[in-house]
C-alpha cells in the first residue's frame, strides 16, 4: 500500500512538471506570435502609441529588448513627453547597453609659496621656501553586467612627490564597487563598499574602509549627484621619524554633493557647485601654547562648497573663474579655521598631437585661523596635462 501511494504521488509530481512546461512552451508561442500580430498592425498604423507599447511590452516580455527599445523609439519620435516611453527605453537600453571601461590620466607640476602652511610673521620657526610638487592622478572607471545588475567599479590613484620636501610625499591608493540601481529614466542609486591605503612622507600613513550611497542624474537641462559615506581608518604608528602621528584609529562622514548647469549666464557658460560637510573623530591631543587650549587635530566638523564657472572661449580654449570656501571647527576646542582659495584656469583643449587638455591654474590660498601658527596665505601655480582613454 506504501509504495501504491508513493507511485501515485510521483505521477503526480511528474503531471505537474510537464503541464508546467507545456503552459511556459504555450506562453512563449504566444508572445511569439503576440509579436508577429502586433508587428502587422504596426506596419499599418506606425505612429500608434498604444500599439507600440503593447508591442514594447510583449518583446521585453519574450526576451527581446532590441524589438522594444525599437518600439519605444517610435513612440518617442511622435511623442515627446510620453512617461511609460521614455521609462521603457532607458531601462532597456541599459539592459543592452555594453560594458565599458574609461581612464583618465592627470600629470602635472605644482609650485607653492609656502608648501608647509606656515604663518610668514613666525620665521624663527624654520624658512618658508617655496617648492614644487610634481603630481600625478590616475581614475579608472568600469561599468559591467553582473549578477542581473550593472555595477560601476572605480580605481583611484594619487602620487605627489615634492623633492625639496620629503616630507610632503604623498601616495593614495583607493578602489570601490557596487551595483547601479535605477529609480527613475534619469536617476540611479549607487551603493558602493571600498578600500584604501596611504603613504605619506615615504611612511605608510593608514589604512581604510568605507561604505558609500550615492545618487546621480539629470533633469531640466542640468546634472547633479550627491554621495553619503562613512569611513574607518587604521593609521599607522610603526614610523622611523621621532614624532609619532599623533592622530588615532577612528571614523569619519561625510556628504557631498554636485550640481552642473549649462548654458548659465552665457550660452557657452556653465556653473557648477560642489557643497560638502564632514565630521572627523579621530582621537589623539596635542597642546596648543597659542590658545593654551588641548585640541586634536583630527577631530573636527567642517563645510563649505567649491564653486566653479567656465565659458568656452571657442572650441579649443575654455575658461575657468571660481572659489573653494571652507569652514573648520574643532571639536572639544576653541580653535577655528576659515579657508578662502580663489582661482582662475585656462585650459587648452585637443590642441596637442594627443586626445588631451593642457591646464594653467593660478590659486590664492589663505586661511585664517585662531591659532597663530597656522594662519597663513600662499601663492600656487600649477601646469597639469590630462588624457581620457
Amino acid at each position: 500500500m506504501a509504495m501504491q501511494l508513493k507511485l501515485s504521488g510521483l505521477c503526480r509530481a511528474l503531471l505537474v512538471a510537464v503541464s508546467v512546461t507545456a503552459s511556459a512552451g504555450t506562453a512563449h508561442a504566444q508572445n511569439g506570435n503576440d509579436l508577429d500580430a502586433l508587428s502587422q498592425q504596426i506596419l499599418d498604423n506606425p505612429t500608434d502609441a498604444s500599439l507600440n507599447l503593447r508591442y514594447a511590452r510583449a518583446a521585453e516580455a519574450a526576451g527581446k529588448p532590441r524589438l522594444a527599445l525599437a518600439a519605444y523609439e517610435r513612440i518617442l519620435i511622435n511623442d515627446p513627453n510620453n512617461l511609460e516611453a521614455h521609462n521603457g527605453y532607458e531601462r532597456v537600453r541599459r539592459i543592452i547597453e555594453p560594458g565599458y571601461t574609461v581612464t583618465r590620466l592627470e600629470v602635472g607640476v605644482r609650485w607653492d609659496s609656502d608648501p608647509l602652511n606656515r604663518n610668514p610673521d613666525f620665521s624663527f620657526f624654520g624658512a618658508h621656501d617655496a617648492a614644487a610638487t610634481y603630481y600625478g592622478r590616475l581614475m579608472v572607471a568600469n561599468e559591467s553586467q553582473f549578477v542581473d545588475h550593472r555595477w560601476r567599479s572605480i580605481l583611484n590613484v594619487d602620487v605627489e612627490q615634492t623633492p625639496d620636501i620629503h616630507e610632503l610625499n604623498y601616495e593614495y591608493v583607493g578602489a570601490q564597487t557596487g551595483p547601479i540601481l535605477y529609480v527613475g529614466p534619469h536617476t540611479a542609486v549607487l551603493p558602493a563598499i571600498g578600500v584604501a591605503t596611504s603613504w605619506f612622507g615615504d611612511e605608510h600613513y593608514f589604512n581604510e574602509t568605507n561604505l558609500t550611497l550615492g545618487m546621480e542624474g539629470r533633469g531640466g537641462g542640468a546634472s547633479y549627484w550627491w554621495r553619503a559615506r562613512y569611513g574607518y581608518r587604521w593609521f599607522d604608528h610603526a614610523t622611523s621619524s621621532f614624532f609619532d602621528p599623533v592622530t588615532e584609529d577612528g571614523d569619519y562622514f561625510e556628504i557631498v554633493g554636485g550640481y552642473s548647469r549649462p548654458h548659465t549666464f552665457l550660452e557657452r557658460g556653465t556653473l557648477t557647485i560642489s557643497p560638502f560637510v564632514r565630521w572627523s573623530m579621530f582621537d589623539g591631543d596635542v597642546f596648543d601654547f597659542f590658545t593654551f587650549d588641548v585640541m586634536a587635530p583630527g577631530k573636527y566638523s567642517e563645510f563649505g562648497a567649491d564653486v566653479n564657472y567656465n565659458y568656452q572661449l571657442s572650441d579649443h580654449v575654455r575658461a575657468s573663474v571660481g572659489a573653494l570656501m571652507r569652514q573648520r571647527n574643532f571639536t572639544g576646542s576653541v580653535r577655528s579655521d576659515t579657508y578662502f582659495s580663489p582661482q582662475a584656469s585656462i585650459t587648452l583643449q585637443d590642441v596637442l598631437p594627443c586626445t588631451c587638455d593642457l591646464r594653467l591654474q593660478y590659486r590664492y590660498r589663505d586661511n585664517n585661523s585662531n591659532e597663530l601658527l597656522s594662519d597663513y596665505h600662499a601663492d600656487q601655480v600649477s601646469l597639469a596635462l590630462t588624457t581620457r582613454f
